[in-house]
């Protein structure tokens, strides 16, 4: 078996594996390993040969899932998207402003708009000021606002942990200050907790996801990882085991329950975890 620095998931601090993108964005698995294969997002793999995405991988994720909101259905925004990648083949597409307008995706510069399909600018006749946009990472990622829900905090903490995780923890200590219960805020804050390595607070926020979002998959994980770092094996393995209970596809939850298995001496559970995660993870 690969050595433990190989072989540990990192919190998701850093980065996200395809289901986890994918549950935080509202947009499902095959949907976002389509929009990887395109060469749309520049996701990596990690030593184990996961797909790991950035935070600016879940921004242009999201604009794909506003897109969807505004009625264009997704074969025309996986299109215009890749036409999009073909025409700005150096840009990172995160920081493109991408809008709806007369039902098709189009790219927007100031008050300009063009058609990443054909290259030609369109005339927004429907523009109004509630007309959905999905801004730029640049715009969303300005000095903290006034104002805003707690999804808002949230959503801006998640684009400014890559870049700033300072301002990133206020982010989402201010979408706790107006809804408590926000387990994806806590989840993320015990991510930054736990790469700090201030494990009682990341276990904390873990616990408190979980109180909220009973059997959160992502939840669970993360603590057993954190339980892990702190060699409370026995518990690490229990909490492996109601990730999976929750998520029975999580390979990466396999492969760390046969290192667990093989530190603690159970052969079988050793082959039975890892023929799973072969299984589940094509490797």
């Amino acid at each position: 078996m690969p050595g433990a620095a190989a072989s540990r998931v990192e919190p998701s601090s850093t980065s996200y594996g395809v289901r986890e993108a994918a549950d935080l964005v509202g947009l499902s698995p095959e949907r976002v390993r389509r929009i990887v294969r395109a060469g749309l997002v520049d996701a990596k793999r990690d030593e184990r040969g996961q797909l790991r995405l950035s935070f600016r991988d879940l921004s242009f994720l999201r604009r794909v899932r506003e897109l969807d909101r505004a009625r264009i259905a997704p074969r025309r925004v996986h299109k215009a998207l890749t036409c999009l990648r073909t025409r700005l083949r150096d840009v990172d597409l995160s920081a493109v402003s991408l809008s709806a307008a007369a039902g098709e995706v189009v790219v927007r510069e100031g008050r300009t708009l063009w058609s990443p399909d054909s290259g030609q600018f369109v005339f927004d006749f429907e523009h109004n000021a509630t007309a959905p946009t999905v801004v730029s990472l640049e715009q969303e990622a300005q000095p903290l606002r006034q104002g805003m829900d707690a999804d808002g905090w949230y959503r801006l903490g998640c684009e400014l942990e890559g870049n700033d995780a300072r301002r990133a923890e206020e982010a989402y200590r201010l979408a706790l200050q107006q809804d408590p219960s926000h387990a994806d805020a806590h989840i993320n804050l015990g991510c930054l907790d736990h790469e700090a390595e201030r494990f009682e607070s990341a276990e904390a926020h873990y616990r408190a996801a979980l109180g909220t979002r009973e059997g959160d998959s992502t939840a669970l994980f993360n603590l057993a990882v954190l339980l892990e770092d702190q060699e409370r094996f026995s518990e690490a393995r229990e909490v492996y085991e109601s990730t999976l209970a929750a998520d029975a596809a999580c390979a990466e939850a396999h492969y760390n329950l046969a290192r667990l298995c093989d530190r603690l001496g159970d052969a079988t559970g050793v082959v039975r975890h890892l023929t799973a995660y072969k299984r589940l993870s094509g490797d």
